[in-house]
């Protein structure tokens, strides 16, 4: 099936080029948030492919009362464990054996599968789609009310067994959240503003024409920013003598297709999550003047070199002066000076308990944001404890709300998020194991320092 727009349709077309108006609809009417609608539809299609080897039409199966089978759920479950490409190259035949007894291993552990959480919310996604699908196209035409409730029945016991087949991987613990220890973070930020040329320079060791560009960016990264957020901003979002940085969806400026590889902020434009991305931070002095910098030198010199201004108000220029079109930009930078902060060890794990089997700290976008949120918490549960004259909190049930709402303010998190209090158990977590270490390498001295005055006792 191949994916396409018409006027503002986000249209699913057979092989033949005729219109699958059933796809078609629901991901039109029920999404418009374009990564979304391009995750949903990737999930439409494995279905598809399943549908057409199993000889399943749903129609049919509706004048009889029924939809799949309980077998038949289970070897979709299976299927979405495979990747798309694999699963629209495969022939009839081998979509029915890869499920079947004879194949060995499950879809699930053979090479290249997906990962659990993906292969579950595509069956989420097509239990919606079968809750329309019923709604709108199969009970309009049955008159029979009994046979309408029927039908109802067996699409929810469907739709409930689709849901609950794949519990997915358990993503919310604090030890999952990926942050550098405050020195390490606190260093590569003094490295990226003081020293821009030894870290952004192009394979023949020469410092990148974007440096400026990229240097700016990394450190908003630090303040907390998403790297897909990072290629959104608009130059009027740039507050400079506030110190400030509106962050807000900017993808109405763009003219071309908006994908699942543009620039964007999180969840804008979604309807069906109420997205709290869009708010205002404060910045760091130097990270407004690294923003200042680039734009009074690199970004000024690339639209002057142009007749027409093609920047369409972002901030963030490639070298023909138009907007970042593809995130891939932003991860191959952020890739790059991964490899600039390992070869200057600045990446070098040392004692940390957490790391005992690696030797640096894994670098991308998204690890400076969970380092910049950990960063925030610690500072704000020092101010608080300061200006409420009391001692800092020893559990993370004991952060005060007050620094969990700035938390969802800052980061872009809706109200009703955990996630501060996985940043909270994470940080108090590490000061736990620093005070740990610190009071095994006191018993440790102690120790040498005994054996030490035995020896010489005995000299």
């Amino acid at each position: 099936m191949e994916q396409v727009f018409a006027r503002r349709n986000y249209v699913l077309l057979h092989d033949d080029g005729s219109i699958h108006y059933p796809f078609s609809k629901f991901l039109t009417n029920e999404f418009t948030n374009p990564h979304t609608r391009e995750l949903v539809a990737q999930s439409l299609r494995i279905f598809y492919r399943f549908c057409a080897a199993h000889q399943i039409e749903l129609v049919f199966r509706a004048q009889e009362g029924r939809c799949l089978t309980y077998d038949e759920a289970k070897k979709l479950a299976e299927l979405c464990y495979r990747p798309l490409p694999e699963v629209e190259a495969m022939g009839d035949k081998k979509v029915l054996f890869l499920a079947s007894a004879k194949a060995g291993k499950a879809p699930s552990e053979l090479p290249g599968a997906v990962e659990p959480n993906t292969a579950r919310k595509r069956l989420h996604h097509i239990a919606s789609y079968l809750d329309i699908y019923r709604e709108v196209f199969l009970e309009p035409n049955i008159r029979s009310f009994t046979a309408q409730e029927q039908l109802k029945h067996e699409y929810d016991k469907l739709g409930e067994q689709l849901r609950r087949t794949i519990r997915g991987t358990k993503q919310s613990h604090h030890l999952a959240i990926k942050s550098l220890p405050t020195d390490k973070y606190l260093s590569i930020i003094e490295a990226v503003f003081v020293r821009p040329h030894d870290l952004f320079q192009t394979a023949a060791g020469k410092s990148s024409r974007t440096l400026l560009r990229d240097r700016a960016m990394v450190l908003l990264a630090c303040e907390g920013l998403r790297p897909g957020t990072l290629g959104n901003i608009a130059v009027t979002d740039f507050r400079a003598n506030a110190e400030m940085l509106a962050i807000r969806d900017n993808r109405a400026k763009r003219r071309e297709r908006i994908s699942t590889k543009t620039p964007k902020l999180k969840l804008g434009a979604s309807t069906q999550i109420n997205s709290a991305s869009e708010t205002m931070i404060t910045l760091w002095p130097f990270t407004v003047r690294a923003v200042n910098d680039y734009i009074e030198s690199e970004r000024d010199a690339v639209l002057m070199k142009r007749l027409t201004n093609r920047s369409k108000g972002f901030l963030f220029l490639s070298d023909k002066g138009e907007p970042i079109q593809h995130r891939g930009t932003i991860t191959e930078m952020f890739n790059k000076l991964g490899k600039r902060l390992a070869a200057l060890g600045l990446l070098d794990i040392g004692d940390d308990p957490y790391f005992q089997k690696q030797e640096q700290y894994d670098f991308y976008g998204y690890v400076l944001r969970h380092s910049a949120a950990s960063f925030f918490l610690s500072q704000k549960c020092i101010e608080y404890a300061e200006k409420a004259g009391i001692t800092r909190p020893h559990d993370y049930k004991d952060v005060p709300d007050t620094v969990k709402d700035l938390m969802k303010l800052r980061f872009g998190w809706v109200p009703a998020s955990n996630m501060p209090e996985l940043y909270a158990a994470r940080a108090l977590s590490d000061n736990a194991s620093v005070v740990l270490m610190d009071f095994n390498q006191r018993l440790v001295d102690e120790a040498a320092a005994l054996k030490q005055q035995r020896e010489s006792a005995r000299v």
